[in-house]
């Protein structure tokens, strides 16, 4: 592959950070400028076009008068042309006067003919004997017909000796797609640029030395038989920077996705775009040797968890967690409630061994049950149910005729399980409590009329069973 410095010199060249030399001999490098109607939207606070003119002059201004590079523009003469597409610039030795002022009279008008500006392109280096660069550089996706990726993976199979390279100005995420797709069929690069830093950290990353011992790192992601859109971040093993990202989408022809990388050892972390929660999976111990494809797979197809719970053999409401073995943050949560339409729960999550944990909303105290290294693979199924047993006490308070307002405090075992007050109102005095069956002891603090003693009450409740209790004073 050719080196991948080049791409970004020809579109983000800042003279403070250009190389004053290389080992390489100048390559033959065509541009393709997007000059469609769009380039008017700004970018940071400044024309996409005005930006990609000062850039392309800088750039100018720096190569080796012995360079030999060319200029097409599409979009710049006509509102409504898909075969709006110039050779501003043959593919020959530069002449910096005459590029500078072809950049300077470009002017925004028209549609986005990529795949005619990559066949315009093609034809014009048929006849070249050495290898050339093209670097696409589209501000939006194809306004006209045709099919540029498909057009560039044509000529790579019929030995043409092209890299091509594409930067896209501000294109949303879900519309990248076709952009990288002409990359990868290229053997280049897709770098998205939405902001100056961006901008700059690209060029940073690409003026970087091509790998002198380059391996490729193909990973392909799937959900069971169907191709998964992911990105995929890589990163030196040891360092926490990532190093090179990119996206799988669900189409063959970027899914799996290829990456170029010195030899060395990596690590990928690879991410569902469209899953909830955007569960992330680790390609660890990755080891890339010169002229060799390492080829990965993730799959991201779920299992599933089934979870019923009842109290007293009848469907119950509670909180459900689920925990991956070894970490600390929920993979899934939710509550089972009480209907057969919720009740058994359902999660559908990756592959793994999982802590459940259950806590009864209905009983005080919400007891927990808690099941423990459960292994979920991919398309199976675990199904677990558990039965909060119950009781139920029902504390009441008066003085004579009149009902007493107490605040009721529960104990098992010296710890506190639950607590209330009865008030003066029939509704709620007697009080009830739904608890585990046990030994407790209830006390009874009167609130109104002041100055009653505390009372306290021994009380063992039984599974399914009601004891009413009415202390008096």
């Amino acid at each position: 592959m050719k080196p991948i410095y080049v791409f970004l010199l020809l579109l983000f060249a800042f003279p403070t950070i250009l190389p004053a030399s290389t080992n390489h001999p100048p390559a033959n490098i065509l541009v393709i400028l997007d000059a469609s109607g769009s380039m008017w939207q700004k970018l940071e606070g400044e024309y996409k076009i005005t930006t990609a003119k000062k850039v392309l002059k800088n750039l100018v201004a720096q190569l080796p008068d012995d360079a030999r590079i060319g200029l097409v523009a599409y979009g710049h003469k006509s509102k409504s042309d898909c075969a709006d597409i110039e050779t501003l610039m043959p593919l020959e030795r530069l002449n910096k006067t005459s590029f500078t002022a072809k950049i300077d009279a470009i002017n925004p008008l028209g549609k986005t003919p990529i795949a005619k500006s990559i066949n315009h392109t093609l034809a014009l280096i048929r006849s070249e004997k050495e290898p050339v660069t093209i670097v696409l550089i589209s501000d939006g996706l194809e306004t006209c017909e045709g099919n540029a990726c498909d057009l560039v993976q044509k000529a790579k199979g019929q030995g043409v000796h092209i890299t091509v390279h594409v930067v896209g100005f501000g294109i949303e995420e879900k519309d990248q797609s076709p952009l990288e797709c002409i990359a990868q069929a290229g053997e280049g690069q897709y770098l998205p640029a939405n902001n100056a830093n961006e901008l700059n950290e690209a060029l940073i990353k690409t003026v970087e030395a091509p790998p002198a011992q380059g391996g490729y790192l193909s990973v392909k992601a799937t959900q069971g038989e169907n191709l998964m859109d992911a990105t995929i971040k890589v990163f030196k093993k040891g360092e926490t920077k990532e190093l090179l990202t990119g996206r799988t989408y669900t189409g063959e022809q970027t899914n799996p996705r290829i990456m170029l990388l010195p030899a060395g050892e990596y690590i990928a972390s690879v991410t569902s775009v469209t899953m909830d929660g955007k569960p992330t999976q680790t390609l660890a111990d990755i080891r890339i040797v010169e002229n060799d494809t390492i080829y990965k797979m993730v799959d991201f197809a779920q299992g599933t968890f089934e979870i019923r719970v009842t109290r007293n053999g009848v469907l119950s409401d509670a909180t459900i967690g689920i925990y991956k073995k070894g970490e600390s943050g929920t993979t899934a949560q939710g509550r089972s409630y009480n209907s057969a339409s919720h009740n058994p729960a359902r999660y559908q999550i990756l592959p793994g061994t999982y802590d459940i944990e259950i806590g009864g909303l209905e009983i005080a105290g919400k007891p927990t049950k808690r099941f423990e290294s459960q292994t979920l693979v991919g398309g199976g199924m675990i199904s677990l149910s558990h039965n909060f047993e119950s009781g139920e006490i029902k504390i009441g308070a008066r003085k004579g005729a009149e009902l007493v307002d107490a605040t009721v405090s529960i104990f098992r075992n010296g710890k506190s399980v639950a607590s209330g007050r009865t008030y003066t109102d029939v509704k709620n005095n007697p009080k009830s409590f739904v608890l585990e069956p046990g030994k407790y002891r209830v006390d009874l603090k009167p609130v109104k009329p002041a100055g009653l003693a505390v009372k306290s009450v021994d009380v063992e409740i039984k599974i399914g069973e009601t004891v009413s209790k009415m202390l008096e004073w």
